[in-house]
């Protein structure tokens, strides 16, 4: 048995001295963390540090005795994260391939939807009983509630009007 093993068994003893576990680390041998540790020390995730292992860029774990967990060497770690600084929010997986269009800047900006008169209508008619309502529901009297809801549906039609000249023209 290793002697660092050996203080954990006064542990376990009922009535014994209690002995502190000495690191299985050698004296002088680097530091050696776990993922947690990295993303606690480092402020990333371990989803982040499981992210750069996939790619391939992140150091190599060390083998070690005792643990199933990879352990990587902190300075090894901190030379990585000092030339990769965590750049939270910015996704690099996204790069547009060959082809693609990007849909929130389309090459032709857009004039507006083309509503066939059924759908104008639908659309006229559902503004104008939710006018009346919400005019309504603050206190105006039902014949301003009137005005406010042919406003709105007036608002509408125009608008239209100048989407279809501005596709035609």
């Amino acid at each position: 048995m290793p002697d660092w093993q050996e203080p954990l068994y006064n542990v376990k003893g009922f009535g014994k001295d209690v002995a502190v576990p000495k690191s299985p680390e050698a004296e002088g041998s680097p530091r050696l963390m776990t993922t947690t540790e990295i993303a606690a020390e480092h402020g990333v995730t371990r989803q982040t540090v499981h992210a750069h292992r996939k790619k391939g860029v992140f150091p190599k774990p060390v083998e070690g005795e005792g643990s199933t967990r990879p352990r990587f060497r902190a300075d090894e770690v901190a030379a990585f994260f000092a030339a990769n600084p965590p750049s939270p929010g910015k996704r690099t997986d996204l790069t547009p391939r060959e082809g693609d269009v990007d849909m929130w800047s389309p090459a032709e900006p857009a004039i507006g939807p083309v509503l066939s008169p059924e759908t104008q209508q639908r659309l006229e008619a559902l503004i104008e009983q939710d006018a009346a309502r919400a005019a309504r529901a603050v206190g105006l009297s039902e014949r301003e509630a009137e005005q406010i809801a042919s406003a709105s549906t007036e608002g509408v039609r125009s608008l239209v009007e100048q989407w279809r000249q501005a596709e035609k023209g």
